[in-house]
């Protein structure tokens, strides 16, 4: 396994001791399934299209209501909120929701929010005049990620292990968890030998020039749906009205995220944030272009979960008995999946 810095291995097994300890909290709406008395709570990413806010912004979730309830960085802690009662709804990569379902987290996917395309990827990054040429250039070094446990290590550990890497080689390479709007600095600065940039972090990095790509993730999995929206399962059982619109609207959202030219929809969440009083959540949205979902609407397949659970598997993360792929996803209440079924 890659190691991680001490103060980000312990975060880790903090929050991992967090969610499998979870059982869920008390439905959004705190009585009848009635989606008009209904409030999602939800936290926001910044430097993407927020699949909840776009929802929200062009009334596809009527009539919910929303509540934001802060920003986050990453899957991990994501889930963490969700699975405390913290947020009704978090977004993650589809690995680490595995994870979590394996462990006894009882939460589900509902829509793809992220993925690559060739258009919308992420990239192992390093300077153009850096050494590092391939996999066994990065024993030894540092390689800025925007949070442990999710997609970027599952990636780059692929990218390892397929260059031919020893399990003792690949214990010699460091992840340093970052926030996105800061690996690019900690990359040209030296702080760090490599960055997995991805969405605005990798399209300001590149429009800055001066860096490469040693590998993106499509050359190695090919096109992906990478994350998903999931939903606490007692959230889901008590509203199952409220959870219909919910996930109707995100998915007609991630359908028009990916499908409206982009100005269009940098206008849309840009006016919905600065009307919110988030000007410099509006302002991240400059470099956009994308969020990389390659299937209409959201809709999840278990290819999406059986990748990153195979690689938990011989990564020794979780049991080959410890879960099922329909435990991790549904598609019940994306209208989108009846319509290609």
């Amino acid at each position: 396994m890659i190691r991680r810095s001490l103060l980000a291995l312990a975060a880790a097994t903090t929050a991992a001791g967090v969610l499998a300890a979870c059982g869920g909290g008390a439905s959004a709406g705190g009585g009848a399934d009635d989606p008009a008395q209904t409030t999602i709570r939800y936290q926001a990413s910044p430097g993407m299209a927020d699949t909840v806010e776009v929802a929200a912004a062009l009334g596809y979730l009527d009539p919910l209501k929303v509540e934001y309830v802060g920003d986050v960085q990453g899957g991990p802690e994501a889930l963490r909120a969700l699975a405390t009662d913290q947020v009704d709804i978090g977004g993650a990569f589809n690995g680490a929701i595995a994870k979590a379902v394996a462990t006894g987290v009882p939460i589900k996917g509902v829509v793809g929010y992220y993925g690559s395309t060739k258009d919308v990827r992420q990239s192992l990054t390093v300077l153009k005049d850096s050494p590092i040429k391939g996999p066994q250039d990065l024993i030894g070094r540092r390689i800025a990620v925007n949070t442990l446990g999710a997609n970027s290590e599952a990636v780059i550990d692929t990218y390892l292990r397929r260059g031919g890497l020893s399990d003792e080689e690949i214990a010699k390479v460091t992840l340093v968890p970052l926030p996105s709007i800061s690996m690019e600095g900690a990359l040209r600065q030296g702080q760090v030998d490599v960055a997995q940039l991805g969405f605005t972090s990798r399209e300001v990095a590149f429009d800055h020039g001066g860096v490469r790509s040693l590998v993106d993730d499509i050359d190695l999995v090919g096109e992906y749906t990478g994350g998903a929206l999931a939903l606490r399962n007692d959230f889901i059982a008590k509203n199952p009205e409220a959870t219909k619109v919910l996930v109707a609207g995100l998915a007609n959202s991630a359908a028009y995220i990916r499908d409206a030219p982009r100005a269009e929809v940098v206008k849309t969440l840009t006016d919905y944030r600065t009307k919110q009083g988030r000007p410099e959540a509006a302002k991240a949205l400059a470099s956009w272009g994308g969020n990389g979902v390659p299937v209409e609407g959201g809709v999840l397949k278990d290819s999406d979960f059986e990748l990153w659970t195979d690689w938990l598997v011989a990564e020794g993360q979780i049991d080959q008995d410890a879960i099922k792929v329909g435990d991790i996803y549904t598609n019940e209440f994306n209208p989108y999946a009846k319509e290609t079924s």
